[in-house]
């Protein structure tokens, strides 16, 4: 049975039972991950899964089923299911549905040429990223990950008050983890590229650049410790924001996980720093024109200039704090509740060249990659330690590479030390919080411990 149908059999038969609104959202995901080693296929997966999940208003409570097998069958047992579970909830919180019909943006996030790609073909251009790795240089002595990932997901939500939207989107992913050596000397590297048009997928580019950026860490060793200023290169950035994104949802702020409680209206951050989030952004592959509730994905600052503007809001939160949803409710998968999660967040860029940056600084370090992210934060008190590999800085030159080395310091203080910000916006991979991209950032003094 479609969605369709599904859809008008489920809702007459929501209101039949009692159930005073309701809403259908009907989740496909399709996948294609294949990794190569030494020129063999090592892993293949194909994975699709489908589901759809109801929730609706039974004597006054939010209740919530679903299931992966929409039929007839399936709508007497989905409904009583999240009767039972309405009876049962004990939340204070109100739980809302979108009552109206919206305005939406239109969205280019779905390239149909990339489902016309071959499995022969995808599994040729993972062999090919691997031998173009070993055959970069000669101290490339493995390619221990290396995998192209094609995937496809489709949303459709329906409710009571009208509400009637979907969208689909696809994508195509290729990583690649080399290890060189050289005198006993080990390292690796990781890098990606991620987009829907094939035309600009260079796997010669990614592999090339990803050996010569391993290569260089070969002679790294740690500096003396102290405070200093820090380049943080947009990947690295992109590492530490990610760990603390949360900060910013209106739900976690609610709750006291973060310190921005009463802090809307008030500078947060340097004068330097405007942070956007924005559902539709062209420089990132995670465009998408409404949230897992129906509601618009509208682009806002969430600090301008220093000043928090806003903080993110899904329906619920925003009802809490008598304000207005910012388009940031989200589900994880059709069987997880609405949560929080930001759509393409970043800093907006200024341009300046990270080349000028560097040149204008005497001294101090660029940090490349970060590492121990879930167990070196913590996202309610904003410190952080983590370690580090970089380049050191001196007279405005990178004299070398840096590694050893644990960068410390706090989020909160980090937004109000950040001096000056890049013209080099890049966005990282998706995940489970949204996208997050980021500039070169220069903070102008943090802990930095080596020898």
């Amino acid at each position: 049975m479609n969605f369709s149908e599904f859809k008008d059999k489920c809702f007459l038969a929501a209101a039949r039972q009692g159930f005073n609104c309701w809403e259908l959202y009907y989740a496909k995901t399709e996948s294609l991950s294949i990794r190569v080693r030494d020129s063999e296929i090592v892993e293949y997966k194909n994975a699709n899964q489908s589901g759809l999940s109801f929730r609706g208003i039974y004597e006054e409570k939010m209740g919530y089923s679903f299931t992966e097998n929409p039929s007839d069958e399936s709508i007497a047992l989905i409904l009583k299911k999240a009767a039972e579970n309405a009876k049962i909830i004990d939340s204070k919180d109100t739980e809302l549905l979108l009552t109206k019909k919206m305005n939406y943006p239109e969205v280019q996030s779905y390239n149909q040429a990339l489902e016309k790609i071959s499995v022969s073909e995808k599994i040729q251009m993972a062999l090919d990223l691997e031998r173009i790795a070993k055959e970069t240089d000669s101290r490339v002595k493995s390619v221990d990950y290396c995998t192209v990932y094609s995937g496809m997901s489709e949303v459709c939500i329906s409710n009571s008050f009208g509400v009637d939207v979907s969208h689909k989107s696809n994508a195509f992913c290729a990583y690649l983890n080399p290890n060189v050596e050289e005198n006993g000397v080990i390292k690796t590297w990781f890098d990606y590229w991620i987009g829907r048009d094939l035309s600009l997928f260079s796997a010669e580019k990614l592999a090339r650049e990803t050996v010569q950026t391993a290569l260089s860490y070969l002679t790294a060793k740690s500096i003396p410790s102290g405070k200093m200023a820090v380049i943080m290169s947009p990947k690295a950035a992109i590492e530490l924001f990610g760990a603390f994104i949360s900060v910013f949802f209106a739900e976690r702020v609610q709750k006291g996980f973060s310190m921005l409680k009463d802090k809307e209206g008030t500078s947060v951050a340097s004068p330097v720093v405007t942070i956007r989030d924005d559902g539709i952004c062209e420089r990132s592959i995670n465009s998408m024109a409404f949230d897992s509730e129906g509601v618009p994905c509208s682009g806002k600052a969430i600090i301008d200039n220093g000043i928090l503007k806003t903080l993110l809001y899904n329906l619920k939160s925003a009802e809490k704090a008598k304000k207005i949803s910012t388009g940031n409710g989200f589900k994880h998968s059709f069987r997880a509740p609405v949560e929080t999660s930001c759509t393409n967040f970043y800093i907006e860029p200024s341009d300046i060249s990270p080349e000028q940056m560097i040149s204008d600084l005497t001294s101090g370090i660029r940090i490349t990659k970060l590492s121990g992210i879930h167990s070196g934060t913590n996202s309610v008190t904003g410190d952080f330690s983590l370690s580090a590999y970089g380049q050191l800085i001196e007279e405005g030159i990178i004299t070398r590479p840096v590694e050893q080395i644990v960068v410390s310091g706090n989020f909160y203080e980090l937004l109000n030390s950040i001096i000056v910000v890049g013209n080099d916006l890049h966005f990282g991979m998706p995940g489970a919080m949204g996208t997050v991209g980021m500039p070169s950032i220069l903070v102008n003094k943090l802990t930095v411990s080596g020898e």
